[in-house]
């Protein structure tokens, strides 16, 4: 029931927005750097903090931007490649393997004709989670994968208006506890995992106005 929610939501505001606000419709895809916030258990059993080391992704999708005269509201749906790799025992480089459905729900305030910035919360769904051990194959961990990740978003924008094209620097900092390990044990497991990232995004304005 909570998926259906956050998906229709932005669905909603597309459609009803559009009755009384300018609104323009668009594709978008970028590059994420993702610096999650990984503690693993040592070959010991002790529990490492902070483990993770960035790593790169990528994310896809579209965005609707519903003008409202002084600000307007940016709700999205998109792709995006997350986790990071983390180590243990300085030595044993290992990976978890996260992609999610973002639903962005940001307020946009444009300032200085062509700038813009954007805030707001958003809400993952995981579809993908899977680990990595020190290059093996990759084993599913979606069963200890929590349902929701809620993060919050921040960031600035370029607009080229005659071109319909936009470009945004992100950050998102997620604030949900990703993995469930309360019977965790074994050298490498990972019992705490809460998602960060920067991302650079373009984006390409296809329809709207009114």
């Amino acid at each position: 029931m909570k998926r259906i929610v956050l998906i229709a939501v932005p669905c909603l505001l597309f459609i009803c927005s559009s009755l009384f606000a300018q609104v323009e419709f668009g594709v978008m895809a970028g590059i994420n750097f993702n610096s999650p916030k990984i503690n693993a258990l040592n070959t010991g059993g002790n529990q490492l903090n902070d483990v993770g080391i960035n790593s790169f992704g990528f994310h896809v999708g579209l965005y609707s931007t519903i003008d409202l005269e002084l600000f307007a509201i940016q709700p999205e749906v998109y792709y995006s490649q997350q986790g990071g790799k983390y180590k243990v025992n300085n030595t044993q480089e290992h990976e978890v393997k996260m992609s999610f459905i973002q639903i962005p729900l940001l307020g946009r305030y444009n300032f200085l004709e062509y700038f813009h910035v954007l805030a707001g919360p958003q809400f993952g769904i995981p579809i993908q989670s899977e680990i990595a051990f020190a290059g093996g194959s990759p084993t599913d961990i979606k069963d200890q994968t929590k349902s929701l990740d809620v993060a919050a978003v921040i960031g600035i924008g370029l607009t080229v208006p005659d071109l319909g094209v936009n470009g945004s620097l992100r950050w998102s900092k997620g604030f949900s506890e990703m993995i469930d390990a309360e019977n965790a044990s074994g050298a490498g497991t990972v019992t705490s995992l809460k998602n960060s990232m920067i991302q650079i995004s373009a984006s390409y304005a296809f329809g709207g106005g009114k």
